[in-house]
C-alpha cells in the first residue's frame, strides 16, 4: 500500500510502472491511495497501526516524521553500492541522524528558463546575465530584464551563493546574520531586483515571461507546462556563477528530493524494499519518469544517458541540481521560513534604501526565539 498526493498525470505513470513490476513479481500487489491531506492522514493512521507500507513526498518531512517515530529505518538494506548509484543530493536526502528511512527518485530546483527568440545562448557567468538584463530592461514599455518571483525559496540561491544560509542542518542554527548571507541578499537586491518588474508576485512574474516581456525567468520544472503552452522556444540552464576576485561563486538555490518513505509499522518490509529499490534504481523507470513527467533524475546513470542529455529541460535542470543546496531536513526549519519571508517583505518596502544587515539581524533573533519556542 502506497499513499501519495500526486497529480492524476503523475499517478498514471506510477501505476503503469507498478503494473510492470507486478507482472514480474505476481505475488506482490501494489495499491496506490490518494490522500488530499497526506500529512494529516499519516500522522493519524501510522500510530494507530493503520498506515501504509510506503508513502511518497519530498525529503523535507524526513526530520519531523523520524523524530515523531513515524518512519521505519531501512539501514540493514542500504549498502555503499546502492548509495553510490545516486547523486550526492539524493544520498543526503534519504538519511536523518544516522539512519536511512527512504529512497530518492527525483530532484527539483530552480534554474534560468530563457526565450531562444530573444537570447540564443544562456549566460555562462553572472556578468553575461547582467548584460542581458540591462539590454532588455525597458519599464516604460513594460519590458524587463528578468522575470523572477521573490520569496524565501526563490531567492535562496543568492543567500547561499557566498557561503551563507538561512539554516544549517548540522548545527540546527539559522544564519541570516552571517556576513556571507547578508552579502547574498545585498547582491540580489543590487544586481537583479533593479531589472525586474517591482513585484514579488509569482503569477505576475511568470506571466511577464510567458508574454515575451522578459528574455529569462527563474522558475522550476513545474512551470515548463505553461512555457510550452505559451509556444515559447525555450532552453534551461543553471543560474550562472558570480566571478569575484578571480573566484567562482555558484548561486545555490534550495533543492528538493522526491522520496519513497518507509512507514513505521510497515507490514511487508522485505517486499516493500524490493519494490522501492527496483523503482528508484532501475534506469528504465527513472528514464520513463524523466521523459514523461519531466522529473529530474538523481540516478547518476540516467543523468548521463544520451536521450536525457538531449532533452533540454531535464538536462538543464539536471545541471542546476548539481549546484542546489539541499533544503534542510530538521523539523526546526519550520520556524525559519516565516522569519525569512518577513525579512524579505520588509526589504521589499523600499529595496533601494533598506538597511539589509539590520533587517536580517532582527529576523535572525526572531527565528532563534521561535526555534527555542
Amino acid at each position: 500500500m502506497i499513499w501519495h498526493a500526486m497529480q492524476p498525470n503523475e499517478l498514471q505513470v506510477f501505476q503503469s510502472l507498478a503494473e510492470e513490476y507486478m507482472a514480474m513479481c505476481p505475488e506482490v500487489e501494489i495499491v496506490f491511495e490518494q490522500k488530499p491531506d497526506l500529512e494529516g492522514a499519516l500522522k493519524t493512521a501510522i500510530p494507530a497501526g493503520q498506515g501504509p507500507d510506503l508513502f511518497i513526498w519530498a525529503h523535507d518531512w524526513i526530520g519531523k516524521f523520524a523524530d515523531a517515530g513515524l518512519l521505519e529505518p531501512v539501514d540493514e538494506y542500504v549498502t555503499e553500492d546502492l548509495l553510490n548509484k545516486f547523486a550526492p543530493m539524493g544520498q543526503e536526502a534519504m538519511e536523518y541522524k544516522g539512519h536511512y528511512y527512504a529512497l530518492p527518485f527525483a530532484a527539483e530546483t530552480v534554474a534560468i528558463i530563457y526565450n531562444k527568440a530573444m537570447i540564443s545562448e544562456p549566460p555562462k557567468t553572472f556578468d553575461e546575465m547582467k548584460a542581458i538584463m540591462e539590454q532588455y530592461y525597458d519599464p516604460s514599455n513594460e519590458k524587463y530584464g528578468i522575470a523572477y518571483p521573490v520569496n524565501a525559496y526563490f531567492i535562496s540561491a543568492w543567500a547561499q551563493a557566498f557561503g551563507g544560509y538561512y539554516f544549517d542542518d548540522k548545527t540546527e542554527m539559522p544564519g541570516l546574520d552571517k556576513p556571507e548571507t547578508i552579502e547574498g541578499f545585498e547582491f540580489f537586491f543590487e544586481n537583479i531586483w533593479p531589472y525586474m518588474a517591482p513585484t514579488a508576485d509569482y503569477n505576475t512574474q511568470q506571466s511577464i515571461f510567458l508574454e515575451g516581456r522578459a528574455p529569462m525567468m527563474v522558475n522550476g520544472p513545474w512551470s515548463i507546462g505553461s512555457v510550452k503552452d505559451a509556444g515559447i522556444d525555450f532552453g534551461v540552464a543553471p543560474l550562472p556563477p558570480i566571478i569575484k576576485d578571480g573566484k567562482e561563486y555558484w548561486p545555490r538555490p534550495y533543492g528538493g528530493v522526491k522520496l519513497i518513505y518507509f512507514a513505521a509499522g510497515i507490514k511487508n518490509k522485505d517486499a516493500a524494499w524490493k519494490f522501492a529499490k527496483w523503482f528508484t534504481t532501475s534506469p528504465e523507470v527513472i528514464k520513463t519518469l524523466a521523459l514523461e513527467l519531466g522529473y529530474i533524475p538523481v540516478l547518476t546513470e540516467v543523468l548521463n544517458d544520451p536521450d536525457i542529455q538531449k532533452d533540454p529541460v531535464i538536462y538543464g535542470f539536471g545541471q542546476a541540481v548539481q549546484h542546489a543546496y539541499l533544503m534542510p531536513k530538521s523539523p526546526k526549519m519550520g520556524a525559519v521560513w516565516g522569519g525569512v519571508e518577513n525579512a524579505i517583505n520588509e526589504i521589499l518596502q523600499d529595496p533601494a534604501t533598506a538597511d539589509i544587515p539590520a533587517i536580517l539581524q532582527k529576523y535572525q533573533q526572531e527565528i532563534l526565539k521561535n526555534i527555542q519556542g
